[in-house]
């Protein structure tokens, strides 16, 4: 007993100002770690690694020293302030936690995608079904009298479960019921006609956010759609230090498929209601999502994805229950899951090039999808080809110096004239940079000469002569060199400048390389050229927002003419809408995830190389 009582003292409260109730943590455990617990959003880019700085708040209490990550990374005016980094704060006793900007984890998030041709196939069917009362003349078994009047007849699967609601229902309801068919499944009996109620839910499970759209079975329309963030960016931004999250915990599968589990719950009920639907209407369910994410949610070890030669447990699609993986709709609703192509390429580009149609497209088109992880398709009908690009989390502003997500007061346009002009999302004041925002302003700068085809940021006195003298004022001394004012402190929400450094520079720099080398040894293999693509079609959020003169300037993508490049918005989310309303495009799926070749880069010699070259900006034309 006195053990037990020692192990409960060790425990110590940290309260969060978000909520009323403390979290209650063991010592030593971090800050973040506490508010992971606590089901309090953190952001986690770097995988608590201290690295990038985003996890900051202000916390009182008993702490450990300041971390060499800290004492990096913080000013001394933050560390004079009770400034910590979460991920590297050691709680010993009760602490108090002060969340800054709260309102930039509630980010813009795409849900819309350009519209498919798909045509109403469901494989979920209600019928309304009045049947013959059993009479001495007529003394077929309950189940035989419902097989008789259904399409499948005999061939249908039915669990122990619906068997045993059978006999109680019929008679109950006089022998009037709706028998609902999920493929070759009887998944249910339903007194009465219950046939109009017939819902499915495709959730896009990206790495940053997550979509569930609610769709009409009976019609195939859309009814409604929720959005959240992934709760696993406490984890880190991106697909690695998910990864390494797993490998360094042994729970960390389970812990990591609890929280995406938990979203997609949120998502149902909040969908449901929007719209009055009632969850236990909804008798099918699809997902995509990369190749890790999908392992996640269904809480399998991705681990061996992490090391060369990158291979994951499962590729082929898989249906399983809702009941199975603990989603709250009907608990015998199939769940399928879109195949993968490979560790690295997963379900949601196969998702995406059911839904743009590339796969019967007779002309070449590009498609890529540009998030914390870059996944290209190249090709047509003929022959498909993929890849995937480490391009970082750069693009959702993560490891940029005044980067956040694409939310409220981030600056999402830059564009220059005698001086530099910033928007931001939903007008607020400017609190960081978003990706988009990011790219604006690193080709506006290379188009005035601020910055050299090196990335190298120029001195006021070396830059172009577009340069004004207002965009010049804008070059000021920063510690690892020259940095580029966007706003001015007194323009920002914060108090502080927004700017671009030279390191922001580099990092964009390392994301744009690695996807145009993607493409570029993609059309290697292929055996073309630039000038033989058709069409480039942009997928996800930041494909969508980002202006395409930007992207091309920039080198980010192939030099064509801007009317070639056409963002298709949230392809991936577009695909399970697609595989959820139409069981014969789903089966697609299966075809063209067997069809896609995929294309390891790390293992090819002539990578380094095209990387290193095209880590280089565009030489400017002149006009």
């Amino acid at each position: 007993m006195k053990r037990k009582n020692s192990q409960v003292a060790q425990k110590v409260k940290v309260r969060f100002n978000s909520q009323d109730d403390p979290v209650l943590v063991p010592q030593g455990a971090t800050i973040l770690e506490a508010a992971s617990l606590g089901d309090i959003p953190v952001e986690g880019p770097c995988g608590g690694r201290g690295t990038c700085g985003k996890c900051m708040v202000i916390a009182q209490g008993k702490l450990s020293p300041l971390s060499p990550a800290e004492k990096e990374l913080l000013s001394a005016e933050e560390r004079k302030s009770g400034h910590r980094l979460a991920c590297q704060a050691k709680i010993s006793g009760d602490v108090i936690v002060e969340l800054l900007h709260r309102e930039e984890l509630k980010s813009q998030i795409l849900n819309q995608a350009a519209g498919s041709n798909a045509v109403l196939d469901a494989d979920v069917r209600k019928n309304y079904l009045v049947l013959p009362q059993p009479a001495l003349e007529d003394q077929r078994a309950d189940l035989q009298r419902i097989r008789d009047q259904l399409p499948q007849g005999d061939t249908l699967k039915v669990g122990l479960e619906v068997l045993r609601k059978i006999p109680a229902l019929l008679r109950e309801s006089e022998f009037e019921i709706t028998a609902v068919v999920a493929g070759t499944e009887l998944t249910d009996v339903e007194a009465g006609n219950t046939a109009r109620d017939s819902y499915g839910i495709g959730f896009d499970i990206g790495t940053t956010t997550v979509v569930g759209y609610l769709m009409d079975l009976n019609t195939g329309e859309q009814v409604g759609v929720s959005a959240a963030l992934n709760p696993q960016s406490v984890y880190g931004a991106d697909v690695i230090s998910r990864l390494s999250f797993v490998i360094e915990h042994q729970d960390g599968t389970q812990k990591l498929q609890e929280k995406v589990i938990g979203t997609l719950n949120e998502l149902i009920e909040e969908t449901c209601s929007q719209t009055g639907v009632d969850p236990q209407q909804i008798y099918q369910v699809t997902v995509v999502g990369n190749t890790c994410m999908h392992h996640l949610f269904l809480g399998i070890d991705p681990r061996s994805i992490a090391p060369s030669p990158f291979v994951p447990v499962a590729t082929a699609p898989l249906s399983l229950t809702a009941q199975e993986l603990g989603l709250n709709v009907h608990p015998r609703a199939p769940v399928h899951t879109l195949p993968n192509v490979a560790g690295y390429v997963g379900a949601d580009i196969v998702g995406g090039v059911l839904a743009t149609g590339l796969y019967q497209d007779g002309e070449l088109k590009l498609f890529i999808d540009i998030g914390t992880n870059g996944e290209i398709v190249l090709g047509s009908r003929e022959r498909l080809l993929a890849c995937a690009t480490a391009a970082g989390p750069a693009f959702e502003g993560a490891r940029i110096s005044c980067g956040m997500r694409a939310a409220s007061g981030a600056i999402d346009q830059v564009y220059f004239d005698s001086d530099v002009h910033c928007t931001t999302i939903e007008g607020a004041r400017p609190r960081g940079l978003c990706g988009s925002g990011l790219l604006d302003a690193v080709a506006e700068m290379l188009k005035v000469g601020v910055i050299e085809p090196s990335g190298r940021i120029l001195e006021p006195e070396a830059t172009g002569s577009l340069a004004t003298e207002q965009i010049k004022r804008r070059i000021v001394a920063g510690e690892n060199g020259p940095r580029f004012i966007l706003t001015q402190a007194e323009e920002s929400a914060h108090g502080q400048p927004v700017c671009i450094t030279q390191r922001d520079v580099r990092e964009l720099q390392l994301a744009k390389g690695a996807i145009f080398t993607g493409i570029q040894l993609l059309e290697k293999e292929l055996g073309i050229e630039d000038k033989d693509l058709a069409e480039v079609l942009l997928a996800g959020a930041f494909g969508n927002y980002l202006r395409r003169e930007s992207a091309l300037r920039t080198g980010l993508l192939p030099p064509l003419p801007s009317e070639k490049v056409r963002s298709v918005g949230n392809a991936a989310g577009e695909g399970a809408k697609i595989a959820l309303i139409s069981a014969r495009l789903r089966e697609k799926a299966a075809e063209i995830a067997q069809r896609i070749e995929y294309v390891e880069l790390s293992g090819r010699g002539d990578f380094m190389q095209a990387f290193a070259d095209n880590m280089f900006f565009p030489e400017k034309k002149e006009d």
